[in-house]
């Protein structure tokens, strides 16, 4: 009994105050080279070392050509999130900054003054996208929150975005928007959070519940080939306050390369 306390509790240990870099290559059609991008996701209340030192290190182990950010890098009920400010300004140093929103930041009391933070340290794309060029590939970069099928305003959007022949990345904090209907149009890639990789994660299973998804989510964590978009979903770095605790799931920083189909 006392063995299996130990691993309880160092299971619990491990998947709040470690932090784990998966690497995902992926090929992918309109991507003429390589490009390096870093995903974080669901900061919550979580701090990893000093202004996040050790976080920031790690990305930086990265050489990232891009960052993203896809939300609920703030809890809606976290009074201070003053920290925003230095760690956006940190990762925009290391390279160019996108972030997207979650159901956190926007619940959030303060909502108008994260948005402005977000705004001012790095590029936020709240239900609007830019068309950049990010070494020789032309991308159209967008951010998605608060999706609902019944909106005629983000459907426009979902299709005014896709309507290109640019190669299309959609940050969208919840991987479900996609089954809600932004699955009706073509995304090349599709990066979100949210789930927490299922908060519990079990050997051989994967997550054990996400919101809007259930138990045994069909999207936990992970690269996702579907019909009209690829999604790479990111386990993010904290929690909300959920009646189970992350167990046997460590804190994620993604490492994603976009490469050329062969």
């Amino acid at each position: 009994m006392a063995f299996i306390l130990i691993l309880c509790v160092a299971g619990i240990a491990v998947s709040y105050f470690s932090l784990k870099t998966t690497h995902y290559n992926i090929c992918l059609s309109g991507i003429n080279t390589p490009v390096s991008c870093v995903v974080l996701s669901d900061l919550h209340d979580s701090s990893f070392g000093k202004d996040n030192e050790k976080l920031i290190r790690k990305v930086k182990d990265c050489n990232p050509d891009v960052i993203f950010t896809v939300g609920d890098m703030v809890s809606e009920y976290c009074e201070d999130y003053s920290y925003l400010s230095s760690l956006y300004d940190s990762l925009s140093e290391i390279a160019p900054t996108y972030c997207s929103l979650g159901n956190h930041e926007r619940s959030h009391p303060e909502f108008s003054e994260i948005r402005q933070i977000l705004s001012e340290h790095a590029t936020l794309l709240d239900n609007r996208y830019i068309d950049l060029n990010l070494k020789g590939n032309e991308i159209r970069l967008g951010g998605l929150m608060g999706y609902h099928p019944d909106s005629e305003h983000l459907n426009d959007y979902i299709r005014d975005f896709a309507d290109t022949d640019r190669f299309t990345l959609l940050l969208s904090h919840c991987p479900e928007y996609y089954t809600w209907g932004v699955d009706e149009v073509k995304i090349d890639l599709m990066v979100s959070g949210h789930t927490h990789g299922g908060q519990v994660v079990l050997p051989f299973k994967g997550g054990l519940f996400a919101p809007e998804q259930g138990y045994f989510p069909h999207y936990d964590y992970g690269v996702f080939y579907e019909e009209n978009a690829t999604m790479v979903i990111s386990r993010g770095l904290g929690s909300s306050r959920q009646a189970v605790p992350r167990f046997n799931n460590p804190p994620e920083i993604v490492s994603l390369t976009l490469t050329p189909e062969v």
